[in-house]
C-alpha cells in the first residue's frame, strides 16, 4: 500500500514539473469582455481573494465604483454602491476570472489585458495593463479624473496597438524575457526595468511595421519608454497561466496561488482546488517616496503580483536585485538569506531562473505548505506600498501570514486523511 507521504511527494513532482515545464507567450492584447470566460459587461475584478463590498479597503472600493463610472453602468458614485450593493454589479476576484491585476487589481469590461498562452497545457493567463504611477495625485477627485483618463487611452490606444502588433507575430516568449531580467538586474516584482528594456527591444519593430499613425506610435514608445514596470503585466499574466497549469492534483501541497486585496491575504493549494485560506494581511516595511507619507497613511499588503514568489519570483529572488535592499535598509548579506530561507520552504529549483550573483542558483519554486508549517518560515513578498486614498506612496517587503498555510494543512489532512 503507498503510503500517503509517498502520494504527497508524487503529487508535488508532478505539480513542480508542471510548472517549470509551462512555456508562456505573449500573443494579443484584447478587452477583458472578450477574453475572460464569465465575464460581463456589469463584471468589476478587484485584487486578492473574495471579500464583501462593505469590508474592502479604501482604494479597492475607490476603484470598483469609478469602473463602474466609467463603463457607463451608472452616472454616480451613489448610484454605483446602490447597484453593487443589490448585487447588479457583479464584484469578484480576478484570479476566479484566470486573470491577476496589480495593486487594487481593477478590471472591467473595457479594459485591456496582456494575454499569455501556455502552449504546453492550454493555460491563458491575463493581466491588466499598467496605468503609470500616480503617486503625486492623492486629492480623491484629482486621482479619480486621472485614473480615468489614463483608463481611456489604455483602452484606445495601447491596447489596440499592442494588439495589433502582436498578432503580426508569432508571440513572445515571456520566461526567456524573465530570465534575461534576471542577469541583469531584476528580480520581476519589485524591480523591472531591465524586463521592460527586453520587452520593448522585442517588440519595437512589430509596433513600428504595423502602427501607421506616427502620432500614435509616438505615444505608444513613450508609454513603453518610461513604465518601467510595463514587464511586470507581462510576467503576472504568464505566472498565472504557469501557477494554473498546477491545480487540482490530488494530494499536491503545492501552493497554485497567493494574492492580497489590502485586508486578507489568501492562498490556494493545488490538491484543495479552489478553496480560499486567508488570513489578515501585513503591514509592508518599506521606504516611502516622500517624508510626508507614514504607515498610518498606508493599507496593508494588496494586489495580485505575489504570484511573482508563487511561481518563485520576487522575494525568493532578491539577491538578483540587491538595489532594492535600499528600501529596508538591507545589505546583500540579507537578500541572501532570504533567499536560502525560501529554499526550505519550496519543493525544487527552477533550471530557468537563476540568480547569477549566488553562483547561478535556481530560483527557489514551488511553496510546500508542510514546509512553511513545519518551519514556520513564510514566503518573503516583495511589493509596492499603496495610501488609504489611492496611489503608490512606497516600496518594500512583506511576508504573507503563516495563518494560510497552517490553516490550509488543517484542510489537507482532513480532506486527504490516511486510511
Amino acid at each position: 500500500m503507498t503510503s500517503l507521504i509517498d502520494k504527497i511527494n508524487v503529487a508535488n513532482e508532478k505539480a513542480f514539473s508542471r510548472l517549470v515545464s509551462a512555456k508562456p507567450v505573449w500573443v494579443d492584447v484584447r478587452p477583458a469582455i472578450k477574453v475572460l470566460p464569465r465575464m460581463t459587461r456589469a463584471t468589476i475584478l478587484h485584487a486578492g481573494p473574495p471579500i464583501a463590498w462593505q469590508d474592502m479597503c479604501g482604494p479597492q472600493k475607490m476603484g470598483v465604483v469609478q469602473a463602474a463610472l466609467h463603463e457607463g453602468l451608472t452616472d454616480t458614485e451613489a448610484q454605483a454602491e446602490a447597484l453593487i450593493t443589490a448585487g447588479e454589479i457583479i464584484v469578484a476576484p480576478c484570479h476566479d476570472y484566470g486573470a491577476v491585476g496589480g495593486m487594487a487589481g481593477i478590471t472591467s469590461a473595457s479594459s485591456p489585458l496582456a494575454v499569455i498562452h501556455d502552449p504546453v497545457h492550454g493555460h491563458y493567463g491575463y493581466s491588466q495593463l499598467f496605468q503609470g504611477p500616480a503617486s503625486g495625485l492623492l486629492n480623491r477627485n484629482d486621482y479619480n479624473r486621472e485614473a480615468r483618463k489614463r483608463w481611456t487611452w489604455l483602452q484606445t490606444v495601447l491596447g489596440p496597438v499592442l494588439g495589433v502588433a502582436l498578432r503580426s507575430t508569432n508571440g513572445i516568449p515571456v520566461k526567456p524575457m524573465i530570465a534575461r531580467a534576471l542577469e541583469m538586474g531584476d528580480e520581476c516584482h519589485n524591480r523591472n526595468s531591465a524586463g521592460s528594456a527586453v520587452i520593448l527591444n522585442a517588440i519595437v519593430l512589430a509596433l513600428y511595421d504595423t502602427c501607421k499613425d506616427r502620432r500614435l506610435l509616438q505615444e505608444t514608445l513613450d508609454y513603453l519608454k518610461v513604465n518601467e514596470q510595463f514587464s511586470l503585466c507581462l510576467s503576472m499574466a504568464a505566472g498565472k497561466a504557469m501557477a494554473d497549469a498546477t491545480k487540482y492534483i490530488p494530494y499536491s501541497t503545492m501552493v497554485s496561488a497567493m494574492c492580497r486585496n489590502g485586508v486578507n491575504f489568501g492562498i490556494k493549494v493545488s490538491g484543495l482546488g479552489d478553496q480560499w485560506f486567508t488570513a489578515p494581511a501585513n503591514h509592508i516595511d518599506g521606504l516611502y517616496f516622500s517624508a510626508e507619507w507614514s504607515d498610518d497613511d498606508a493599507v496593508p499588503d494588496i494586489g495580485d503580483s505575489s504570484i511573482m514568489e508563487t511561481i518563485g519570483l520576487g522575494g525568493h529572488v532578491q539577491a538578483a536585485a540587491p538595489v532594492l535592499q535600499q528600501f529596508v535598509n538591507g545589505s546583500f548579506a540579507r537578500a541572501t538569506a532570504m533567499v536560502e530561507e525560501m529554499q526550505l520552504i519550496t519543493i525544487g529549483q527552477s533550471a530557468e531562473f537563476k540568480i547569477p550573483n549566488m553562483n547561478f542558483t535556481g530560483a527557489p519554486t514551488g511553496i510546500d505548505i508542510r514546509k512553511v508549517v513545519q518551519t514556520s518560515i513564510t514566503p518573503i513578498i516583495d511589493t509596492a506600498i499603496a495610501h488609504k486614498k489611492g496611489g503608490v506612496i512606497g516600496a518594500g517587503q512583506t511576508r504573507a501570514p503563516f495563518d494560510c498555510f497552517a490553516n490550509a494543512l488543517r484542510a489537507f489532512g482532513t480532506q486527504y486523511r490516511p486510511d
